[in-house]
Order: structure tokens, then C-alpha cells, then sequence
């Protein structure tokens, strides 16, 4: 763990002497967050994210895409810090990485569309393995790609995807040579509102399943003709960092933190309902709407009347895990919010602070397909960084990183 991280840690930590505590049997007051410890695993208990009193997170802005010349991305999928605190981006519009020393300079950019080695057709995830070298999943391709820190390709694999016509992502590679994946299997399913299932699954180092680890409800589409999109409809989401994974539906506050094939942390709790007024039914639908172009409108206005609008907001929009395993919880945002507020929790489930980010929404703002599809702005946090992807006025993508500089004191201290 570098200096800054350690700092932002500890810092965090000491200021905040009742939140991070276990719950005393001296007070009557209750605790926000109870945990309990079962067969190994810790059970963390929290009313509402929002009833922490955390403290704010402070960000330094370290670099920019923008200050490069002759540099600009079409859709970046993914990011990932590499050992020396460099980030490789991948774009899957241009299938290109492109590696950025610390300071923000390129240090060298590889890739080109197409099916052989270090050519790409769907730049989906790029994670960190054991050895701290990065490596590329491809949807399309259902194979992995191994680099080293210069962009040169060391391996290839595919990764089994199962039955049906879903999506395996990778979360984490295990020093043996294990994948860890989730997978969504997309199978046929009756008419009505539906949730086909995401699995956890260990692939071995060939890329063959070989366990499961768990199972969760995915995404919430209403199924007929067509599979519609489900207005603020509940998900499974999962994520990755190194020897980590974290998976959990927004149903409720419902996550899991695995370290390699075993879990250790699960996060349980309620949180506030919000309800969906009748004006933002209408702006979601016309924000959906204007996707597309205008003579297909109309067709997708009767599908979207054939399917349904929640009331509801779910408990939480998105999630993220960092290389010290901690836990990071995202807000689902109303449309008309331009920041999202993280809450971040050590991998044990302590209480460690806020952060708010502006809000990244993807360009399909509910996606029919597949439960992967669902980017947000936090690409990757590792040694004390964070590097954040965002959009301009005119829709152009740029990614910033920032430094955790300092930790702000709770409200009113």
C-alpha cells in the first residue's frame, strides 16, 4: 500500500470513533452498521449507507486526457493502474489501448480491430493479474489477452461462456492461474418481467468452468417479442480488482466480496426508498427515447408502453472494489443529478468515507441485452489514485486522475 493510501486510511479512520466501532452493549443508542463474524466470513449489517456519518473524501486532480494533443477516445470501456501507478485505457470504439506513464505522458499505445493477437473486436474489461501486468477481455472474441506493461501480447486464452447467449466477464485471476467470472446465461424465458441469472463462476487456467460459486438475479427486463427495457429496473452488478470480486443485486443493499474463490465480507441492509414521481417516468422515457434516431421512436415508444416503469429507485446504481479490496457503493442518481456520492467500506465492511464524482450515464441508458453493459465513471482506484471517466458537453469522453490529497472532518466537526 503506497504512503498516500496508507494516509487516506488512517486518516479516514480516526475520524470516525463511532461509526468504524463494533456495537456497545453499554449504550442504548442504536448502530447504523452491526457485524458479526460466521464460519470466516463477516456479516455486515447496515440500516441505511446515508445514516453513516463519514467523511468527505478529498480529490487532487493529477492529469488529464485533455492536456494530451492528438489524443481522444471513442468509448472507453475500461481503465486499470498498474503497478507503478501507469493506467492503460482501452476504446473500444478505436480497439486501441493506449498506456499513460504516471505523470499523464504517453508512454505507448497498442491494439487495432481484428482477430489476431492484440487485435480486438469488443474491448469489454481490462483487469490486473497477480504478476501486476494488465490483461484484455473481449466479449466478442470470449478470450483473454495478457500483456506486459508495454502493450506486447504474452497469452492468449478463451474463457468458456456456458449455455445460452449471455456474457462471462472476468473479475479476478488467482495467482494460480484461476479466473474467477461472472456469468450471465440469458436463457429463454416466459413472457412477463423477468431476471435471468448471473452466475460466479471459477474458470481454470485454460478457461474451462469448473465451479460455481454463487448465483444472483440479473437484469430486470420485461420479456415478449422483444426484451424491453424495465425503467429503473434492478440488477445484478459485479465488479473486480486483482484477487477480488464483489457481486450483489440492488434490490436491496445486498453485496459480496470474494478474495480468490472464497467469500469474506457480505454486506446486508436496508436503505431509504425513493419514489419515482409520474415526471420522471416521462423524463426517463424521453431521455431513452432520444437515443435513437427519430423515425425508430415511435417504435420503441409502443415497446416501451408494452413494458413498465418502476416506482421505485433501486437501493444503489453502482459498485466498485479497489486493490486493497475495499468496497465502493455508488448512489443510483435521479436524471437530473450531475454527481453521484460513493460510500466506501474497508473489505472487512468498517465505515471509511464519501466521495462524489460526476456522474458518467451510459450511452444506452437502459441496456436490453446484457447485464454488462452498464459503465460508470470510477474506472479504476489503486495507490492512492482514482481515475474517473467523463464526458464533455459535446459528448466527448476524457479520463482525469486524481490523488487522494486529504480527508475532510465529519459535518460539524
Amino acid at each position: 500500500m503506497s504512503q498516500t493510501s496508507r494516509f487516506f486510511i488512517f486518516a479516514a479512520l480516526s475520524t470516525i470513533p463511532i461509526a468504524c466501532e463494533r456495537p456497545s452493549t453499554e449504550t442504548a443508542t442504536p448502530s447504523p452498521i452491526t457485524t458479526v463474524d460466521s464460519a470466516g466470513v463477516e456479516i455486515v449489517r447496515v440500516s441505511d449507507v446515508h445514516m453513516l456519518d463519514l467523511p468527505e473524501v478529498r480529490l487532487r486532480l493529477l492529469h488529464s486526457t485533455t492536456a494530451i494533443p492528438d489524443l481522444f477516445f471513442e468509448a472507453v470501456k475500461a481503465a486499470a493502474f498498474l503497478p507503478d501507478s501507469s493506467l492503460v485505457i482501452g476504446d473500444d470504439g478505436l480497439f486501441e489501448l493506449t498506456f499513460l506513464e504516471p505523470d499523464g505522458t504517453v508512454r505507448a499505445r497498442s491494439g487495432q480491430a481484428g482477430e489476431g493477437p492484440g487485435e480486438y473486436l469488443d474491448i469489454t474489461r481490462i483487469a490486473v493479474g497477480p504478476d501486476g501486468a494488465p490483461f484484455i477481455f473481449d466479449w466478442r472474441q470470449r478470450r483473454l489477452t495478457f500483456l506486459d506493461s508495454q502493450g506486447t501480447v504474452t497469452d492468449i486464452i478463451r474463457l468458456e461462456q456456458g449455455a445460452g447467449l449471455g456474457a462471462a466477464v472476468p473479475l479476478s485471476r488467482l495467482g494460480s492461474g484461476e479466473v474467477v467470472t461472472a456469468l450471465e446465461t440469458r436463457p429463454t424465458l416466459p413472457p412477463g418481467i423477468q431476471r435471468g441469472p448471473v452466475f460466479l463462476v471459477l474458470a481454470n487456467e485454460a478457461g474451462e468452468i469448473v465451479d460455481t460459486l454463487g448465483q444472483w438475479a440479473g437484469k430486470e427486463r420485461h420479456v415478449g417479442d422483444d426484451w424491453n427495457p424495465v425503467g429503473f429496473g434492478l440488477t445484478a452488478l459485479f465488479t473486480g480488482r486483482g484477487e477480488h470480486a464483489l457481486v450483489g443485486t440492488n434490490d436491496s443493499l445486498n453485496l459480496t466480496l470474494y478474495r480468490g474463490a472464497a467469500p469474506i465480507t457480505r454486506i446486508r441492509g436496508g436503505y431509504s426508498p425513493r419514489m419515482v414521481t409520474a415526471a420522471e417516468k416521462e423524463e426517463w422515457t424521453e431521455t431513452f427515447l432520444a437515443i435513437f434516431p427519430e423515425e425508430a421512436r415511435a417504435s420503441w415508444r409502443r415497446r416501451l408502453e408494452q413494458s413498465t416503469v418502476r416506482d421505485s429507485y433501486p437501493a444503489y446504481g453502482a459498485i466498485s472494489v479497489d486493490a486493497d479490496g475495499r468496497i465502493w457503493i455508488g448512489d443510483y442518481p435521479k436524471l437530473a443529478n450531475e454527481m453521484r456520492r460513493w460510500t466506501i467500506l474497508e473489505a472487512d465492511g468498517t465505515p471509511v468515507g464519501t466521495v462524489s464524482l460526476p456522474v458518467l450515464r451510459p450511452i444506452w441508458l437502459e441496456d436490453t441485452v446484457a447485464v454488462t453493459g452498464q459503465p460508470h465513471e470510477v474506472l479504476d482506484v489503486a495507490h492512492g489514485r482514482i481515475a474517473v471517466l467523463r464526458r464533455d458537453e459535446l459528448g466527448v469522453e476524457f479520463v482525469e486522475v486524481y490523488e487522494f490529497a486529504h480527508v475532510a472532518g465529519r459535518p460539524g466537526a
